[in-house]
Formats: C-alpha cells, sequence, structure tokens
C-alpha cells in the first residue's frame, strides 16, 4: 500500500511529456531529464539564463547540467563546486590520506619533510589538493612531489602515481606577479564573486597591451556592460545595456566632454553603419555628407521649428527678426537680411492717393495749388525707391457757359515741376450739355534715393478763367456725386 501512495506522490510531481521527457517542477522540460528548483522557468520556450541557474538538465547525449539548461559536456556546471577539505595533523613526519577525500590540509608541527601516503585511486583522473599548513617550514612529499611550506598543490592520478598539475618535480613556487612578471599560459577567468577587482597605482599607468592587430578590453555584464573612468571628482561613465542603448556621459565637477581628433582628421557620426554627420579637420560640419562647401552643410531637407537667428557673432546670437519679415540674400559673402515684405527689392513698397477738396479758381497767367492734391512721402536710408504717378485732372469756369478756357496741370516736387498734362475747355454758346471740360490723365516716374519729398499737383490758366474741384451741382441730371470733377493723383511707390 505505502508503494502505491508513493508512485501516486511521484506521478503528481513529475510532469511527463512526448519523447519521454520528464520535468520535476516544470511542465516545460529542457531535456530527457530536468528539474527546476525554484519553479520559476516558462511554460514554454527556453528559460532564460537567470532563470536556468537553479536547474538540472540531462539531454539525450547524455551530457548533464547544473544551473544550466544545454549542457555541452558530460558534466557542465554553471556555478562554484566545492571541495571539503579533510584536516590531517603529522606524526613522526608522516601523515596518511584516507580514500574518498578530494583536498586535504596537513596541520601539527614537522621537523623535517614531511612523508605523505596516499591510496591509489580507483579510476585515473581523480584529483587531490594537497595544502601544507605545516609547523616549521618543511616541505610535505606525495610521491616524488614537494608541496613547499604554506603552499597547496593540485594532483591528478594517472599511470599509478599522483601526479602534480603543476608541472614542476620538486614543486616549485607559483610566480608571484607583484614581484616578477609571467606568462599566461592559455585563457584565464577571475571570477571576483560579487567583489571588486581594483588597480591603486601611484604616478605610473595600468597598460592593456598586445602585440596583435587589435587590442580589445571588454567589459561584460548580463545586462550592462560599463567604463568608468574617474579623475578627482570628476567622472566618465560610458556603457551598453543589453536590448537598450549605449551611453557616454560625464558627471562631478567637470566643465564638459570634447569628442575629437587632436589631429586633422575628421570627426563621424554613423548610424546603421553609415556616415551621416561629418566634422572636418577646418570645422566645417556636412550633414548627409563627408565634403561640407560651408561652415554648416545640409545634403537634403531642413526642417526649422523655432526662430532663425542671422547675424551675431561666435558668443552673441543673432537678429530672429520681426513677424511678418522674410529673409533676403545679401549676395556672396554677405549675411542675409530679415526685411518687412514691402521693403523687399521689387516689391511695392506703399500706395498713396490723394483727392482735391475745395473749389479754386485761375485767372490768365495765373498758376495755383490745387487743394488737396499733396502728398509727402520719405525714402528709407540706405534705399532707393522708384514713385509711379497717375494724375487726372478737370479744369472749367461752369457756371458762366460758353467761355473757352486752356492750361495745364503741372505735377511738382519740392516745388520743382518734373511733369505736365495740356487739358482745355471748348465753350459752346448757352452751355448745358456742350459746355464741357476735357479731363486729362498723365504719368510720371521717378527714382530718389534716402530724403523727405513733397508731391503736388498745379494748374497753370493759358487762356481763359479755369476752376478745379468743381462739383457740378447744377449739370443736368446731377445725382449728387461730389466727386466727380475733383482732381485726383496716385503713387505707388516701389523698392528698388
Amino acid at each position: 500500500m505505502r508503494k502505491n501512495l508513493l508512485l501516486a506522490g511521484l506521478f503528481t510531481t513529475f510532469s511527463l511529456v512526448v519523447k519521454s521527457q520528464v520535468g520535476i517542477n516544470t511542465t516545460n522540460p529542457q531535456g530527457v531529464f530536468n528539474i527546476d528548483g525554484l519553479k520559476n522557468n516558462p511554460t514554454t520556450g527556453v528559460p532564460t539564463a537567470t532563470q536556468a541557474k537553479d536547474d538540472l538538465v540531462m539531454i539525450s547525449n547524455g551530457n548533464l547540467g547544473l544551473g544550466l539548461t544545454a549542457p555541452g559536456t558530460t558534466l557542465d556546471v554553471n556555478g562554484a563546486i566545492t571541495n571539503r577539505e579533510t584536516a590531517l595533523a603529522v606524526a613522526g613526519n608522516a601523515v596518511t590520506i584516507p580514500v574518498n577525500v578530494s583536498q586535504v590540509q596537513l596541520t601539527g608541527a614537522a621537523t623535517a619533510t614531511v612523508a605523505i601516503s596516499a591510496f591509489a585511486a580507483p579510476n585515473p583522473g581523480q584529483r587531490l589538493i594537497v595544502y601544507n599548513n605545516t609547523t616549521g617550514g618543511f616541505g610535505a612529499t606525495l610521491d616524488g612531489v614537494t608541496i613547499p611550506n604554506g603552499k597547496a598543490l593540485e594532483f591528478v592520478f594517472s599511470n599509478s602515481f599522483w601526479r602534480s598539475t603543476d608541472g614542476g618535480a620538486a614543486g616549485a613556487n607559483s610566480v608571484n606577479i607583484y614581484t616578477a612578471n609571467g606568462t599566461l599560459a592559455g585563457n584565464r577567468t577571475v571570477t571576483t564573486a560579487g567583489n571588486s577587482l581594483s588597480f591603486t597605482n601611484g604616478s605610473n599607468s595600468v597598460s592593456v597591451g598586445t602585440t596583435g592587430t587589435e587590442g580589445i578590453v571588454r567589459a561584460n555584464g548580463a545586462s550592462r556592460g560599463s567604463f568608468l573612468a574617474t579623475g578627482g571628482g570628476n567622472t566618465l561613465s560610458m556603457y551598453a545595456d543589453d536590448n537598450g542603448k549605449a551611453v557616454m556621459m560625464t558627471s562631478g565637477n567637470n566643465t564638459g566632454i570634447d569628442i575629437g581628433a587632436a589631429t586633422a582628421d575628421p570627426v563621424n557620426i554613423l548610424t546603421n553603419n553609415t556616415n551621416r554627420v561629418t566634422v572636418t579637420s577646418a570645422g566645417s560640419v556636412g550633414v548627409a555628407t563627408t565634403t561640407p562647401q560651408r561652415a554648416m552643410h545640409v545634403n537634403g531637407a531642413l526642417q526649422v521649428t523655432n526662430e532663425i537667428n542671422v547675424g551675431g557673432n561666435g558668443t552673441t546670437a543673432g537678429n530672429a527678426g520681426t513677424s511678418g519679415q522674410i529673409l533676403t540674400s545679401g549676395g556672396a559673402g554677405a549675411a542675409p537680411t530679415w526685411q518687412t515684405l514691402n521693403t523687399v527689392s521689387g516689391t511695392i513698397n506703399s500706395a498713396v492717393y490723394v483727392q482735391g477738396t475745395t473749389e479754386a479758381t485761375a485767372t490768365v497767367g495765373q498758376t495755383i495749388d490745387v487743394p488737396g492734391v499733396t502728398a509727402t512721402l520719405t525714402v528709407p536710408a540706405g534705399r532707393t525707391q522708384t514713385f509711379l504717378f497717375t494724375i487726372l485732372g478737370y479744369a472749367t469756369n461752369f457756371p458762366s457757359g460758353g467761355t473757352t478756357s486752356q492750361g495745364v496741370f503741372i505735377l511738382e516736387q519740392n516745388n520743382v515741376k518734373i511733369s505736365s498734362a495740356y487739358t482745355n475747355k471748348v465753350g459752346a454758346a448757352g452751355g448745358g450739355l456742350n459746355d464741357l471740360p476735357v479731363p486729362v490723365t498723365f504719368l510720371k516716374s521717378v527714382t530718389l534715393s534716402a530724403g523727405t519729398y513733397t508731391f503736388k499737383v498745379r494748374y497753370s490758366a493759358w487762356a481763359g478763367t479755369a476752376k478745379v474741384n468743381v462739383n457740378p451741382t447744377p449739370y443736368t441730371g446731377y445725382d449728387g456725386d461730389t466727386e466727380a470733377m475733383l482732381t485726383k493723383m496716385q503713387i505707388l511707390v516701389y523698392n528698388n
């Protein structure tokens, strides 16, 4: 009955899956036999290295693994193996090592070399470690090999004798790298078991070198590999995270970080193993080009989401302009400038319109100002502008009726005539629809440099009396349009 209960308990503990795989504490065995000590393996897929640390796995070829799920040798252990030490006291400068031990410590007082007797191992390859901790300063000899006082030697049983793995028949002292140079006979690993390994030096450097074509210094970690350099209170940290970013940064009392070349060589930034940014030896920066033609050369589209500053120098910001301004070229070798749109060359700076106000009369030989048709304009410093004039004028002596008149409208700039146009009015007996003025329209263009200018329209009566800015109220069909016979002037100002 107890055997049946034991079998039932075993079946509830073991998970049997296809292909005769057995799992204890796991439904996802990684080999023929798998014990998951902490029950932390996933139900599907391969456990991580951390999850496998508590596993025992035997795979189909007979390899047995401890602390891993894919053993590569008959016994593959991911962790420490402990040999229990047996203390043996010498007597009469002799000691016997019992069977079935793998590490011994010789204790007690010795007055001469200690003779060690050891069992014959049942199988070649068995290992034995002997530590000579006797007092008196004498060595201890096993099968012709002497273990110096205060030293430990490892032996392997081969060809009916215990053979020292140190290679010397006399058990030579190990090389002390603190007092002598040494040569590695093969790859070596120092396991610090959670402790720090530090090299503290005085005024000299600690160097790692190789005569090969490439010297590599590695810092490996399960999730991060880091290099840390400290100078006083200043720290430079470089690290690479598993499935994350690689980072280089400074901290502490540093004043900055320099990345560059001490010689006339470019500095490049790459992504996807492709050069993206180049800083040439002359300091020019190229984006998507290794041969920048200017201090900053972008070989592609450029997006600016904030202000653009123009001018300034190495220590001061330039001018960001004002809202609505546009950036215009200053030509080769000159910085562009921000300009208001109506100040850009080839654009209209402004448009000015004036028209007559009150009626005025000119008699024969008299020249009068046309009331209201005057404008004062200023050309900004350092600029030239072109003024285009369009002038429309009426001159009549209505309502006298039947009187003929003629004369000219004059455009003056700062009281100097710059243009004129002839006009007349043919009188008809009785006036009426036949007694009408002939309107005149004339154009003028002038280009001026910086300064303030006053432009006005005048009328000069050659023959007959004439009136300007007439309100034609007596005209047949008049509908109250007081602007119909006013003199008008329009000025378009162009930037050069």
